[in-house]
């Protein structure tokens, strides 16, 4: 059993390590090797992939941001490709020029060699630290408590005889565990909406869970190019009375050119039962035809309190 929690770690902290040094490895011979020129950043490649606790019901989202370069080789080959991460892949912005290093032998292995990308590996390296420490510890800790479990082989105490005499079968004074009974909620459905340009946002519905409010959002673009809604602190909520929230999932909505995208949004803070309507605004708002004035808000939206 021992070996169970103490193997496991370091297996894990193994593969962790051999593939954190290939990736350093084959970045820092192209830095280093990697045919130098310059090209351009073309566009800008975000994936968010939502995830949900079936056991929960808690989501969470985890975002991607990838540029994708165009450069010439020195054959004349005209490239397009996305480069190895690195530092500065969130401060490229389509048309930034670039410094690139590529391969010789196979130009689509390329990596950005501007801004500090050099050390873009300090960052990863401390983190692989932290981690080997961490699973370090662990391995450490579950070795320690798989011996204190596997040395204690005495059976539980019974409880006493005496303690139930007196009592009828069945009669017992103790405490009994009940489930708690659940909230009832408030629901409104609808649409209140704004537009900017191309880009129409509609909450459409909200509910309200002792205080506990989520919006679903439907996010519609009717432009020739992708829009991103960033959650992030580009986030707010005022109510009536003037409070302020930001929301969970803490991650953007990429809503692709043409289409439409909901999604659902908790605040982060419970809402007094006094305050009776909402203002939600985005920020920031990211297009890559740059028709958008950078924010939308919609007002209005009302906040339904169960009345029993």
């Amino acid at each position: 059993m021992w070996l169970l929690f103490v193997l496991l770690p370091l297996a894990g902290l193994l593969a962790v390590d051999i593939g954190a040094f290939l990736w350093w490895a084959r970045r820092s011979q192209l830095l280093n090797s990697g045919v130098p020129t310059t090209g351009e950043v073309v566009r800008i490649n975000i994936t968010v992939t939502h995830h949900v606790d079936t056991a929960t019901r808690l989501s969470s989202s985890s975002t991607t941001i990838r540029p994708v370069v165009r450069f010439t080789t020195q054959t004349g080959e005209l490239i397009t490709a996305s480069p190895m991460r690195s530092a500065v892949d969130k401060l490229l912005i389509p048309g930034d020029p670039v410094k690139i290093r590529y391969s010789a032998g196979n130009p689509m292995r390329c990596v950005v060699d501007q801004r500090g990308a050099k050390q873009g590996t300090v960052p990863m390296l401390a983190g692989l630290v932290f981690l080997n420490i961490f699973l370090v510890g662990f391995a450490s800790m579950g070795g320690r408590i798989a011996g204190e479990l596997q040395s204690d082989d005495q059976p539980p105490t019974p409880p006493s005889i005496a303690q139930g005499l007196g009592q009828a079968a069945g009669s017992g004074t103790g405490s009994r565990t009940t489930s708690p009974t659940p909230l009832p909620a408030a629901t409104a459905t609808g649409a209140w909406s704004a537009a900017d340009g191309a880009l129409t946002v509609t909450v459409v519905k909200v509910v309200n869970v002792g205080g506990n409010v989520s919006l679903t959002v439907s996010a519609h673009d009717g432009a020739a190019a992708s829009v991103t809604l960033p959650i992030f602190s580009n986030f707010t909520a005022t109510d009536g009375q003037g409070n302020s929230y930001t929301a969970h999932p803490l991650a953007p909505i990429s809503v692709p050119a043409g289409g439409t995208v909901s999604d659902t949004l908790t605040l982060d803070q419970a809402v007094p039962t006094s305050a009776r309507s909402l203002k939600v605004a985005w920020t920031h708002v990211f297009s890559q035809d740059l028709a958008l004035n950078g924010s939308i808000t919609v007002t209005g939206v009302p906040l339904p309190h169960h009345s029993g």
